[in-house]
């Protein structure tokens, strides 16, 4: 199979770049003020100039740098107007501010969700299901808030927590907001509109508010999580389980917990409450919520579809470096989260664009390899076992024709 029959006139990172608006850069720009003064290294090169770091895997800012002059002219192919060195980078990382990166990550959002919702992945009820929870990420010096105990050496690392809302047909984050790692997990529902009527929450018992739980009632806005172990709860009604129930549904019933209002009253708000026996793990689970009108069984398993924004997060830090920022200041780390949630975005846009099913990190992993490489990314992905059974046939050792790929499409 011959080169000239692969060859693209772009390589898999402008193919990448092409996906972002300029329009949504723009108006981001326009509304940031993010250009202001700036004469080269404009808000698009600033973020190009990230996403190849990200994406490439890059640890440090000089590391960023030294990759991108190595790939000389190539870079003209994947619209850089120069090539950017470490102090611009930098500059740019502590003035610009991140919120302008978090525009253009919610303007894409909204660009490509239509395209990213899979019907396949509908969770059988008539309302729109997300997941909300929070991760943090480590770092090795107190830009932010610090987390956990005090270490014996009297050293701290700072923390940046991330919240976020995960759209479960989608599978991308569709609300994020980023505190310091000492903020608690619940006052993340509290921000405007983080849920919006008929939409279904699915988070862990770190989210109880009884207060918020009976707003939400109030607005028709609905939830799944688990009851804390100190509630005290009142039973109002023993709820009837149905002849087809599965064994593994102990108990279906109507309660009511109390809360103290703004004046001091105590106040109920009524709820319900289903019990759940994990065989494997020999545990009992009590789960509750405000949907009334789903058998129980399907209450267990709609919170069991809330382990999907675990994988997230586990995607998240696994395959982007997160470990090492190109920053030593609170903007230059949050701009790094949220390239890194834009690349999240793009290379999910791209992968839905396949026919053949490729695992996030074979497909990183790969993609890291051949970034400037001058193939149809579709083409190239989708025919890869083409690829390697022409060079097997050569009888090329594994090392051999990885290494003939990588030449080839380099």
């Amino acid at each position: 199979m011959s080169k000239s029959n692969h060859f693209f006139g772009q390589p898999i990172f402008s193919q990448m770049i092409n996906l972002i608006d300029s329009s949504i850069v723009s108006n981001a720009s326009a509304n940031r003020n993010s250009d202001h003064y700036c004469k080269r290294f404009t808000t698009f090169q600033h973020l190009i100039t990230m996403l190849y770091g990200v994406v490439s895997g890059c640890n440090s800012l000089r590391e960023l740098s030294a990759g991108i002059i190595s790939y000389g002219s190539k870079i003209s192919h994947c619209k850089f107007d120069y090539t950017p060195r470490r102090s611009p980078i930098s500059d740019a990382n502590k003035r610009r501010s991140y919120l302008v990166f978090e525009d253009i990550y919610n303007g894409l959002v909204k660009k490509y969700l239509p395209e990213l919702s899979d019907s396949h992945k509908q969770l059988l009820i008539d309302k729109k299901v997300y997941a909300i929870d929070s991760t943090t990420i480590k770092l090795f010096q107190p830009i932010f808030n610090c987390v956990g105990r005090n270490a014996n050496s009297g050293k701290r690392k700072g923390g940046l927590k991330s919240h976020q809302k995960l759209d479960m047909q989608a599978g991308i984050p569709v609300k994020v907001y980023h505190s310091h790692a000492t903020e608690h997990d619940s006052m993340f529902i509290h921000h405007k509109d983080i849920m919006k009527p008929n939409e279904v929450a699915l988070m862990d018992k770190a989210y109880n508010n009884y207060k918020l739980f009976d707003q939400w009632n109030k607005s028709n806005i609905y939830f799944v999580t688990r009851l804390k172990n100190n509630a005290q709860e009142e039973l109002l009604e023993e709820l009837e389980l149905k002849p087809a129930t599965p064994d593994n549904i102990l108990r279906d019933a109507k309660i009511a917990l109390t809360y103290k209002d703004d004046n001091g009253q105590e106040v109920k708000v009524e709820l319900r409450l289903v019990s759940f026996f994990h065989e494997e793990k020999n545990k009992a689970y009590y789960f509750l919520t405000n949907l009334f009108d789903l058998e129980a069984e399907q209450i267990a398993n709609l919170y069991k579809k809330r382990w999907q924004i675990e994988t997230l997060f586990k995607k998240i830090k696994q395959n982007f470096p997160l470990q090492y920022f190109y920053g030593e200041n609170q903007n230059a780390v949050q701009i790094q989260v949220w390239v890194t949630l834009i690349a999240l975005l793009l290379i999910s846009i791209m992968k839905k664009a396949l026919e053949k099913s490729w695992a996030f990190s074979n497909l990183i992993s790969l993609l890291q390899k051949h970034l400037f490489s001058y193939v149809k990314f579709k083409d190239f992905f989708d025919n890869m076992d083409s690829y390697i059974k022409d060079y097997e046939i050569n009888k090329g050792t594994p090392e051999e024709i990885a290494k003939q790929l990588t030449m080839e499409f380099t």
